[in-house]
Formats: C-alpha cells, sequence, structure tokens
C-alpha cells in the first residue's frame, strides 16, 4: 500500500511518466499527473480518485487530456518528470 501512497503523493507534486502493461497486454507510457493546476475541475477528481479496487490509481493523462488509470501491479516504471508548484 506503501507503494500507492508514494505514486499518489508524486501525482498530486507534479508529472510523472508511468510505463505500465495495459489490460490487453499491451505496454504504455503515459505522461499524468494529479496537480490541480492540469485537472478540469476538483469535483472530478474527487470522483475520479475514489476508486473500488485501491491497486488502480485514475489520473489525469497530459497527451490525452483526459482520464485514464492503471493498475500498480502492472506499472514496470515510474519517474517524476517534472515538479510543479502550488
Amino acid at each position: 500500500m506503501e507503494k500507492v501512497e508514494n505514486m499518489i503523493e508524486e501525482l498530486h507534486r507534479g508529472i510523472c511518466t508511468v510505463t505500465f502493461k495495459k489490460v490487453n497486454g499491451e505496454n504504455r507510457t503515459m505522461k499524468c499527473t494529479l496537480h490541480p493546476d492540469y485537472l478540469p475541475e476538483q469535483q472530478t477528481l474527487n470522483e475520479r480518485t475514489q476508486t473500488k479496487d485501491p491497486n488502480v490509481i485514475p489520473v489525469w493523462d497530459i497527451d490525452q487530456n483526459g482520464w485514464r488509470s492503471f493498475r500498480v501491479d502492472n506499472v514496470n516504471d515510474f519517474n517524476t518528470t517534472t515538479l510543479l508548484k502550488g
């Protein structure tokens, strides 16, 4: 659970690059965040971050400009690429 909490904390602090295996088996690299400057509105964040599965993290995809999620168990690499103020 600590791994999940650390990832969420980093996502709130800036933009992260996550490489993971999708449910269909494909590998994907995604630039994503939970930083409030990038989110459409706070209410949406609250709705999106309350998932039934604690191993699934919903995030804002910077390149696709939309909500996506990934399974922590399927993450191959996780890096904070940009720290943001605020």
